[in-house]
């Protein structure tokens, strides 16, 4: 199943909905209640149906985005949602906002109006907010589920993603080597395939080498899917299964592996008798 840019034209007009009105009950809230009278707040909020925490975060985020910024968004065909905006008006400190003045914002908005693009995305103005996560928040460094930090990196386009992985590696050394090892295994294999996929005419050895490369990456990718799953007991006899099948593989692997590997050493041992 699929989408069409209409679909996201369709989906972003609501979203953009959306953010209005959570503006607007937070515009209402100030109206009604002031940021004083906490017991009309919270009697307000209890007519309506909403909860005094979400009233209390529309009602300051409404506070913060002033008329000139609600405007300056309106105005463009830059996507920003609600999220985003709540992350501006978000309170440092001493109560000044993340984004005083809304600068930053607007840079980003320029930023994406001269280079083409259509969004400004929560995770990337977080990030140049300084209000990102750790990585230590996104990766469990136990089990190495990355659950948390697809999610966040979800939609993002290549260079906005690629931005945020540096960041979040030059911030946070504990999983900076593991992560750069996933990475470099990842250019490795994709240096493998151009040279599977290159030029060269089809040979005899390219056929089996594709598929060893196929049934690695679907290893990888059925462990990268499942990171911490627990098996209950009906998928035990499909787990059984599978480890003997994927046994019988790795044993044929590392027979031919060690077989290849017998003339190698012999070659190198030859070398090193005659340079001797």
């Amino acid at each position: 199943m699929t989408y069409t840019e209409q679909d996201v034209c369709e989906g972003r007009r609501l979203m953009d909905e959306g953010r209005e009105n959570r503006l607007a009950i937070g515009d209402k809230l100030l109206a009604v209640a002031g940021l004083n009278n906490d017991s009309v707040f919270e009697e307000f909020c209890g007519q309506i149906g909403l909860a005094p925490a979400t009233g209390r975060e529309y009602r300051h985020t409404a506070r913060m985005a002033t008329p000139a910024i609600r405007q300056f968004i309106a105005e463009g065909d830059v996507h920003v949602s609600y999220s985003a905006l709540r992350e501006g008006a978000r309170p440092r400190p001493g109560g000044i906002p993340a984004d005083e003045g809304w600068t930053k914002l607007r840079a980003l908005l320029k930023e994406a109006r001269e280079a083409g693009r259509d969004r400004v995305t929560h995770a990337y103005y977080q990030q140049i907010l300084g209000t990102a996560p750790a990585l230590k928040e996104l990766v469990d460094p136990g089990s190495g589920d990355s659950t948390k930090l697809m999610a966040y990196l979800g939609g993002l386009s290549g260079s906005e993603r690629e931005k945020i992985v540096c960041s979040l590696l030059a911030d946070d050394t504990s999983l900076r080597t593991s992560v750069r090892r996933t990475i470099e295994d990842q250019r490795r294999r994709e240096r493998d395939r151009e040279r599977l996929d290159g030029p060269e005419p089809a040979t005899h050895w390219m056929p089996l080498a594709r598929a060893l490369v196929a049934l690695g990456d679907q290893a990888s990718g059925f462990v990268n899917r499942h990171p911490s799953a627990q098996l209950v007991e009906q998928q035990l006899p499909a787990a059984r299964e599978a480890l003997v099948k994927l046994e019988l593989a790795t044993a044929w692997i590392t027979m031919r592996l060690d077989t290849a590997a017998k003339p190698a050493r012999s070659r190198r041992a030859a070398k090193v008798a005659v340079a001797v």
